[in-house]
């Protein structure tokens, strides 16, 4: 397994740790009056960590926190700064269509880290960050 890649599943551990504090923080405060868990679990929590993940890549330094703590950092295969709807597009790729298309080509996967499915859609990929 690439280097690149491991870093990019710690990455995405952290990712979703600090996204489900960030949900349950919100679920328990501001959205207390919405009694039915399945409006949390498929609105709920997917809008917030869409919006965590969005917010983090576009400003600042177009890292998440776990991207952060691994040292990598998802950077447009054109040079350009990320564009809010190629974070989009790598998102909702990532979270659909992208673990089938990973499967059948793991192989290919597991060598490169650097390109995933959601990277080839969307324009993207992942480099170590040297700072």
């Amino acid at each position: 397994m690439d280097d690149l890649l491991k870093r990019r599943i710690g990455a995405g551990v952290v990712d979703v740790l600090v996204q489900g504090i960030v949900s349950g923080v919100l679920e328990q405060t501001v959205l207390r009056r919405i009694k039915n868990k399945a409006v949390h679990a498929l609105i709920t929590e997917p809008a917030v960590n869409c919006l965590i993940e969005t917010v983090q890549l576009s400003t600042g330094s177009g890292q998440t926190v776990g991207q952060r703590l691994f040292r990598i950092q998802v950077v447009s295969e054109n040079g350009q700064p990320l564009a809010v709807k190629q974070i989009a597009k790598r998102i909702v790729y990532r979270e659909t269509i992208a673990p089938v298309k990973a499967w059948k080509n793991r192989k290919v996967y597991l060598r490169d880290g650097s390109i995933l499915p959601e990277d080839e859609f969307a324009g993207t990929r992942v480099i170590r960050k040297i700072n």
